[in-house]
């Protein structure tokens, strides 16, 4: 099968391969890929800036069908189209995988970074990690489920209360996804915020009927008339700018939440701590995905279909490099890939 290879570490080497379809192991099902999502995390394992395990196929955000089972697999899970969660290999054993928290296991490897991933036409994975697919869901919708469930762990984390002002500092596919989330969980308006080069993306999210703002004096406007000028209940970081962190606390209440699921790139970034302390701010990170929160991605993408639907653009395999210039130039918002002759919902 064609599948693309991270061959070795370093910026590039990055190439599509001739491969051999995966065989599940015991406790394993092999799916067949519809689509895969490119995540942030593809172009830092292009550019040698997140770890990885090469050689390794990229893709860790899939949708398709279960066609090959493993030893102990239950097989009801035959022909199911299914999402999974990247949690490969977590030990099950550590302190937090005993809690419930997988997803932060060191030991784990997920597919796409850690063992081979989705941008193939097949790619195994440990049935315990599945979760299914309802028809009422296009492939399309479905490849998305993975980032609605970073968005929905992170929001177990600090949850939308009703009425809430909330307040996304960026644009892009989480962002979005994340104001589509706050809005279907009772958050009063939300403001999704760039900046100038932000502007196909904010016009995406205004389709969508949010607010947006392209600087900060129009994100500082925004809050001063939706709240009476008292501040924002909630702001979410899906950027990881220290300039988005920054006008997000100058924004808040006084007892106000920042929600954090954005990552800079970078070990270090300037943070305004006195006036996050001074305003008695309750901050929150989250990172990756929860198991509680698969189910109700699915759900939320089911019931926001076309909304969501809006956010893709499909490329085939064979054009990954233009899918992945697409992502770095954002003349797109998500791109997927589909395998080369693989046929789709």
């Amino acid at each position: 099968m064609k599948a693309l290879v991270k061959t070795a570490r370093g910026p590039g080497n990055l190439e599509l391969r001739d491969v051999p379809r995966p065989e599940p192991l015991p406790k394993w099902v092999r799916v067949r890929v519809a689509y895969g999502g490119i995540c942030g995390t593809d172009l830092h394992i292009l550019h040698d800036t997140f770890p990885y395990w090469p050689p390794v196929i990229l893709g860790h955000e899939f949708t398709g069908t279960v066609e090959a089972l493993g030893e102990g697999v239950d097989p009801a899970w035959m022909g199911r189209r299914v999402v999974c969660e990247p949690h490969s290999l977590a030990c099950g054993e550590c302190y937090l995988c005993r809690r419930g928290h997988i997803q932060l296991c060191a030991a784990k490897r997920s597919p796409g970074w850690g063992i081979d991933g989705a941008f193939a036409s097949h790619v195994a994975v440990p049935a315990m990690l599945l979760h299914r697919v309802p028809d009422s869901v296009p492939d399309r919708v479905a490849a998305l489920a993975e980032p609605m469930a970073i968005v929905l762990s992170a929001m177990e984390r600090a949850p939308v209360r009703p009425g809430d002002a909330v307040v996304i500092m960026g644009p892009g596919p989480v962002g979005i996804l994340a104001a589509l989330a706050a809005r279907a969980t009772g958050a009063g308006p939300v403001l999704i915020v760039g900046r100038d080069a932000d502007k196909s993306r904010l016009d995406a999210a205004g389709r969508l009927g949010f607010d947006t703002a392209g600087d900060p004096e129009a994100a500082r406007a925004w809050t001063a008339d939706a709240t009476e000028s008292r501040g924002a209940d909630m702001v979410i970081d899906a950027s990881g700018a220290a300039v988005a962190l920054a006008l997000g606390v100058e924004i808040l209440r006084r007892r106000g939440r920042l929600l954090a699921v954005g990552m800079g790139g970078r070990p270090d970034i300037p943070f305004p701590w006195d006036l996050a302390v001074t305003r008695a701010l309750d901050i929150a990170f989250s990172m990756s995905s929860n198991y509680t929160a698969w189910d109700p991605a699915i759900g939320m993408l089911a019931r926001h279909a076309d909304a969501a639907a809006s956010l893709v653009t499909e490329f085939a395999l064979s054009d990954w490099q233009a899918a992945f210039r697409a992502v770095e130039e954002q003349s797109v918002l998500k791109a997927i890939i589909r395998p080369d002759g693989g046929a789709s919902s």
